[in-house]
């Protein structure tokens, strides 16, 4: 019986334009192959590309198996619930005493405090995080070169879903404005003045959602979903929510990265 060669079981594919991404969840890696290299690989062709199959052996990627062997696949189907506690970001000088009493029905995993001085608790069990508030290090921390941190299949899963900065995040400044996010310049509530289910309610529904398949340029990328995305970066560059990301690299109709 012939011999065929498959990607093992944690491997998951995605097509883009001019190259596909290849993400291996076993150990968190990621790795391109153009897209003709790939073809050629799921034919069978493998006198033709001697180099990829010996770095797929060394990768530890595949596996030889008779032919018509079946292989199970890479399940992607992690259930991110749409009622997941959200996580909550407040800036020092926020009335705690009003988020207090104005997010006593939400469900809060965790409190990220942006200030010198946090208080030891806000919500009842809910950890609170102390942050230094700097956007020019987020900015810096957000390029897009190629050198990607390790792949999980959360992550992965969480951004096919949602915007992975802004996703299920509600942030409260110190002049009492609700935004998707510590740093955001948009404004979307009021915490003394309105409802929090209700502009909790509109943010679920046009800001968490905003992941990359939205986004112009990212949406046409294999790399999409394993990469962080920063819209308020790109709000302020592009001036539209589904603008591209500035701090982006790769040209996804090319399958090229720029110095």
């Amino acid at each position: 019986m012939n011999k065929c060669k498959r990607f093992h079981q944690f491997i998951h594919t995605e097509k883009g334009n001019a190259n596909t991404a290849i993400i291996d969840f076993l150990k968190g890696d990621l790795f391109q192959v153009e897209n003709d290299v790939l073809e050629k690989f799921e034919n069978g062709q493998y006198d033709q590309i001697p180099e990829f199959i010996q770095s797929l052996v060394e990768e530890g990627l595949i596996l030889e198996l008779e032919e018509g062997t079946w292989v199970p696949g890479m399940n992607l189907a992690i259930d991110i619930e749409d009622d997941t506690p959200i996580s909550l970001e407040l800036e020092e000088g926020v009335d705690l005493d009003l988020v207090r009493d104005k997010l006593k029905g939400q469900k809060v995993a965790k409190i990220l405090f942006y200030g010198s001085n946090a208080p030891e608790s806000v919500l009842p069990l809910v950890e609170v995080i102390q942050k230094e508030k700097n956007f020019e290090e987020c900015v810096e921390s957000t390029n897009v070169d190629g050198d990607f941190a390790e792949v999980d299949e959360f992550f992965y899963s969480f951004n096919k879903k949602y915007n992975s900065c802004w996703g299920q995040k509600v942030a409260i400044t110190k002049d009492g404005k609700i935004r998707p996010c510590i740093y955001s310049t948009i404004e979307l509530g009021d915490i003394a003045k309105d409802s929090v289910s209700e502009v909790i309610q509109k943010m679920s529904e046009e800001y968490w959602i905003l992941n990359k398949d939205k986004v112009e340029k990212c949406k046409d990328c294999e790399l999409r979903y394993a990469c962080f995305d920063c819209r308020e970066i790109a709000y302020r560059a592009g001036g539209e929510l589904n603008a591209p990301f500035p701090n982006c690299k790769y040209d996804p109709y090319k399958g090229g990265w720029s110095d």
